[in-house]
């Protein structure tokens, strides 16, 4: 069901051009619409990516983020002064490996980081 509240979350994914922690998503989501609760959120994020329409990514040491399906497998950037995690436009393709004995894979992730503009600028 198209309710505002999801309408709102979906905006907010769409225009932050960044993976998003649940935080995020609710403090943004809020922005939009003031009464928007955590259930909702929590809800929201669930049923997305239930149906592939919502993918988690996780870092070492990172709560996980969520983002909209991209058409390109893409590196991330982690601001290692305000953690913020931004998409890298470049494509790419993971290269294929073999696990050691019992190993499952379920994905992989390149990750650069230094300091966004913000936080370089003293602006973060």
């Amino acid at each position: 069901m198209r309710t505002r509240q999801r309408e709102a979350i979906e905006a907010v994914l769409r225009e932050a051009g960044r993976p998003l922690t649940r935080d995020e998503i609710l403090s943004f989501g809020r922005a939009k619409v003031s009464r928007l609760g955590p259930a909702t959120v929590d809800r929201t994020i669930r049923e997305l990516a239930a149906n592939f329409q919502l993918v988690g990514v996780e870092f070492p040491g990172q709560p996980r983020r969520y983002e909209l399906p991209s058409e390109n497998e893409h590196p991330h950037f982690i601001c290692r002064s305000c953690d913020y995690v931004f998409d890298l436009p470049v494509a790419m393709r993971l290269p294929k490996i073999r696990p050691p004995e019992g190993f499952e894979v379920t994905g992989g992730e390149v990750i650069y980081s230094g300091t966004c503009p913000d936080c370089a600028s003293g602006a973060g």
